[in-house]
C-alpha cells in the first residue's frame, strides 16, 4: 500500500505523486477507497485509482541503484524491429502499459535505430512509431529525472556519459 506523498509510476501516465487517499462513491452503490494521483510532469489533474484494484499497473519508482543497473545493461539490450505494423503497435503499446523499464528501453532503442536507418535512406518514421517513441521516452526520462534529481532534458546526456565510461 502506498502512502500520501509517495511517488509511483501509474500505467502510461508516468510519474505521479499520491496526494491523498480517500473514500468516494462515484455514482455506484458502494463507497471505495482511492489513491488520488497527480502527474509530476504535465497537467495538474486528479486521477482516482481504487486501492483494491489489482489489475492496475502502478509501481514504486526505481531506486538510484536500479537505474544505474539499467543504464549499465542498455548497450547489451536487443533491439529487433517488428515489421508488421499492427503487431508492432500492439506489442509496443503493451510494453508501455506494463511499466517494465527494461522493455521500455528496448522499445526506445528499437525505434531510435529504425529512425536512424530510415533517415539514412531519406525517409521518416511513421507517425505511430514517432508517437510511441515520444511516449516511451517520457516514461523513462521522467522517472530517471525524478529519482536522479535532474531535469528530464538532462537524462539523455546523463545516460550517455555513464555508458561511455
Amino acid at each position: 500500500m502506498y502512502k500520501v506523498n509517495d511517488y509511483v509510476i501509474y500505467s502510461s501516465m508516468g510519474v505521479c505523486q499520491v496526494t491523498n487517499i480517500c473514500r468516494e462513491n462515484f455514482g455506484g452503490t458502494v463507497e471505495r477507497e482511492y489513491y488520488v494521483l497527480n502527474p509530476v510532469y504535465g497537467n495538474i489533474i486528479d486521477i482516482f485509482v481504487p486501492t483494491d484494484k489489482r489489475n492496475v499497473v502502478m509501481r514504486r519508482l526505481l531506486s538510484k541503484a536500479e537505474i544505474f543497473e539499467l543504464i549499465n545493461i542498455m548497450p547489451d539490450l536487443d533491439s529487433e524491429w517488428i515489421s508488421d505494423d499492427i503487431f508492432r503497435r500492439v506489442t509496443f503499446g503493451e510494453i508501455l502499459q506494463s511499466g517494465d523499464q527494461q522493455k521500455i528501453v528496448q522499445v526506445i532503442k528499437t525505434i531510435y535505430n529504425r529512425k536512424i536507418e530510415l533517415e539514412q535512406k531519406g525517409h521518416r518514421l511513421s507517425i505511430s512509431d514517432s508517437d510511441t517513441l515520444k511516449a516511451a521516452e517520457k516514461l523513462l526520462y521522467h522517472e530517471f529525472a525524478l529519482v536522479l534529481d535532474i531535469l528530464p532534458d538532462q537524462v539523455v546526456p546523463f545516460i550517455m556519459a555513464k555508458i561511455q565510461i
